[in-house]
Formats: structure tokens, C-alpha cells, sequence
């Protein structure tokens, strides 16, 4: 079988290379069941490291379309998940993907904020104030708090007890996560970070007390804020 193998440019190669095997997968052109070439072959086929082609695969693996087998490698599921959901276009700007992906997380996270308040059991709720407490720590340590900042808008996701909540904040993490560190390093500078931390607050209390109008109300506060404070960084 022939597979077609355009050039990459140099930018956004994870998502560039995943995009285009996905592409070939769902077409047929990688028939299902096939084995794909080593990572050496696709590196040098695609002109990417292997870093690039390993984290290509293991998004191919999570979105379905791709199985691998130990000792073996990587194949073409059986019966492929159908094409991947995906964010971003060739024809914006990041800046204008940053803005639409928050955006999105102001419909999600708002509404999975009120479910949480809704459905959270005691443990969720300890999850979630935990979380809190590791971003306050790392902020005390000097750290950018990102990754605990993620882990404390999951742990609400997990609390609204839906899976496809907790599937999707997780999957957009992947969007945020670069997001997230340019606002907190200007946040700091800013003197924004106990502004954030009052809004984180006033989620948890709305969530520990059962309360959706109030959870919903601060999580849109605190996503449009974050979107305003993100606006305001990029625009110096």
C-alpha cells in the first residue's frame, strides 16, 4: 500500500503528525488492523524526532484510533473510533484559539461547577479543597501553580459525576495547559494571584455548601475574569 507523506512544517508537530495519520486512518489509506512502521521509520519518513512520533501515537491511542501491542508496536484499530474531535485551524491565530477555548471552558466548567454542587460526595469535596491547597503551596514556593491549577478545575469536573465532564476538561488540558502559564507568571507580576484565589475560594465554598446557582455564578465569574486577564496580558 502507498501512503502519501507531505512535508510537516515546524511548528505544532505532535498535532501536525497525529492529524495526518488520523486522516489516513479514518480514509481507509492505513487499512484497519495494519501495523504502522516503527517510530525510527515514521521519524525519518516525517522528518520529526521520535519524541514527536511517540506522543503523535499515544494521542492516536487515547483518541481510538490506534492500538499497540507489546514488543510489537502500533496498529490500526480493528474497528477505529471514527475522526477524533480536534481544536485549532491553520487559518487563526493562537491568540484567537486561546480566546474560543476559554470561551468553550466557560460553558463546561460552568456547568460542571453546579453539577459538582449538586452531586459532590464528601471525599469529592475534600479532593477539590485539597487541590485548592496544593495551588496555594506552590504559589507560597515560588512555583507557576499550573499543573495544580489544572488539577483543581479536574477534581470539580470529577465532582459534577459525569464521565464525559471529567473526559473533556481532561482532554482540553492540553489546550490550557500553555495558557495557564502565561497567565499566572504575568499574574504574579500583576498582582492578580489573590484575586484568582479569592474566585477559586468562592467555588469551592458554593460546591461544600450545595449550592449550584452559587457554584455556577462563581465559576462564569471566575472563567470571565480569567479571560479578561488574559486578554489584558496578551494586549501588552
Amino acid at each position: 500500500m502507498t501512503v502519501t507523506l507531505p512535508a510537516l512544517r515546524s511548528a505544532n508537530l505532535v498535532e501536525q503528525l497525529s492529524e495526518l495519520l488520523a486522516t489516513q486512518i479514518v480514509s481507509g489509506e492505513r487499512a484497519a488492523g495494519s501495523r504502522l512502521p516503527t517510530e525510527g521509520r515514521l521519524a525519518l519518513d516525517f522528518g520529526v524526532s521520535r519524541t514527536v512520533v511517540r506522543e503523535a501515537i499515544a494521542r492516536l491511542k487515547s483518541d481510538g484510533l490506534v492500538v499497540t501491542r507489546q514488543g510489537l508496536g502500533a496498529f490500526v484499530a480493528a474497528s477505529p473510533a471514527g475522526r477524533p474531535f480536534r481544536i485549532g485551524a491553520e487559518s487563526k491565530s493562537p491568540h484567537q484559539i486561546v480566546q474560543e477555548v476559554f470561551e468553550l471552558r466557560i460553558g463546561v466548567e460552568t456547568e460542571a461547577a453546579s453539577l459538582a454542587a449538586e452531586r459532590a460526595t464528601a471525599p469529592q469535596v475534600r479532593e477539590i479543597r485539597g487541590a485548592l491547597r496544593a495551588l496555594e503551596q506552590a504559589s507560597r514556593r515560588g512555583g507557576d501553580g499550573v499543573e495544580e491549577d489544572l488539577r483543581f478545575h479536574r477534581a470539580i469536573a470529577r465532582a459534577a459525576n459525569n464521565s464525559i465532564y471529567d473526559d473533556f476538561v481532561e482532554f482540553l488540558e492540553r489546550y490550557t495547559r500553555n495558557q495557564l502559564s502565561i497567565s499566572r507568571r504575568n499574574c504574579e507580576i500583576a498582582g492578580w494571584l489573590s484575586e484568582i484565589q479569592v474566585e477559586h475560594e468562592a467555588i469551592l465554598e458554593a460546591i461544600a455548601a450545595h449550592d449550584p446557582a452559587a457554584a455556577r455564578r462563581a465559576a462564569h465569574g471566575h472563567l470571565r475574569n480569567g479571560m479578561g486577564r488574559l486578554k489584558r496580558i496578551q494586549a501588552h
